[in-house]
């Protein structure tokens, strides 16, 4: 019987050796090379799941053996110090959580299309990476995706990204072009939060700004936020160093004066044109007083444009300031000016 069991036991030894090590999805690690992988037989794949190679550009495997490498596991690289460069072979697919995080010396990663999954920071504090390609065929920007990469400068993303998600950006202080914001539709806090852009303009088709997305940014001066913005949380951008451009009328405008921030209106119009043809002259006058004898309508920014003095109502004083513009009157008002707040 003892004999007997032995030869089982060597039997499901050959077994194991012969599938590659593994059943179905293994646990144990192949090394070949500066890689370590496991082979899921069942799917015919390989995941990448440590790299002990010496480090500077490191071009990812295509195959191990006959198995597409489509997975780069949680912590292959992480804490890495030497890697400098990260290519991707055009069989990955998926880089899950904390990959590459940590990575001291990483400079430059170009991530093609193919790349469609990521996991949690996956090049979170990566403090010497400067450059990022992002060509990945994805729509949102994957949660603490850069968080941390404190010297990150050019990024160059797809066009369809549509979300900027959790702290993506989050202490990227060296990032000062966000261009690409432009494109998002949707963002969730931190997304941007300590960066270094000057200024920023939102999607045309954005509806929201949450809490802390662009706080603690120093040198954020302009924000330009479209109408179709219908909500901004208090805590979105450090208010009072930053000047709000808005339309009126919209959220923003009114946000901005509720809260008393700094503004500068998007459709700016001449004080004092009230029926907007972009001239003052009598026929403004004529226009306000036919409002007041409710012959004419005055809606909208020519209702702001016909309050020459500022007062919050468009009455007789209004009309009368007018012909004393158009009689060289010394006037306190800048009429005929165009005006953004």
């Amino acid at each position: 019987m003892y004999i007997l069991k032995r030869i089982i036991v060597i039997m499901l030894i050959i077994s194991v050796l012969s599938a590659g090590f593994c059943f179905g999805a293994s646990a144990l690690v192949i090394y070949d090379g500066d890689f370590g992988y496991e082979v899921n037989t069942s799917k015919r794949e390989a995941t990448l799941v440590r790299y002990s190679g010496n480090g500077g550009t490191v071009q990812l495997p295509e195959f191990f053996q006959d198995y597409p490498v489509t997975v780069i596991d949680r912590n292959a690289f992480s804490g890495n110090p030497d890697i400098k460069e990260i290519v991707f072979a055009d069989t990955n697919t998926t880089v899950e959580e904390y990959a590459f995080m940590n990575c001291a010396s990483l400079e430059t990663v170009y991530i093609p299309e193919n790349v469609v999954s990521f996991g949690d920071r996956v090049f979170a504090n990566c403090a010497s990476l400067t450059t990022v390609t992002l060509l990945s065929d994805i729509i949102s920007m994957p949660t603490n995706m850069f968080s941390g990469c404190s010297s990150l400068e050019n990024v160059v993303i797809n066009d369809n990204i549509a979300e900027f998600s959790y702290g993506c950006f989050n202490g990227c202080y060296s990032l000062t072009d966000l261009d690409f914001v432009k494109n998002g539709v949707m963002l969730q806090s931190y997304a941007f939060n300590g960066t270094g852009a000057e200024s920023v303009v939102l999607s045309d088709s954005l509806m929201a700004i949450p809490d802390y997305a662009f706080t603690n940014c120093p040198d954020l001066k302009y924000v330009t936020i479209p109408e179709s913005v219908v909500l901004i949380q208090p805590n979105a951008f450090d208010f009072d160093d930053v000047t709000i451009r808005c339309f009126y009328d919209s959220f923003a405008y009114s946000f901005a004066k509720e809260h008393g921030y700094s503004y500068e209106l998007l459709n700016g119009v001449k004080l004092g044109d009230a029926d907007g043809d972009s001239y003052v002259n009598i026929n403004d006058v004529t226009h306000v007083q036919r409002y007041l004898a409710e012959a004419e309508n005055i809606e909208g920014i020519y209702f702001y444009a016909s309050d020459v003095n500022r007062d919050g109502f468009v009455d007789i004083s209004d009309a009368t300031t007018l012909q004393m513009y158009l009689a060289e009157y010394e006037l306190l008002y800048p009429i005929g000016e165009v005006i953004t707040q």
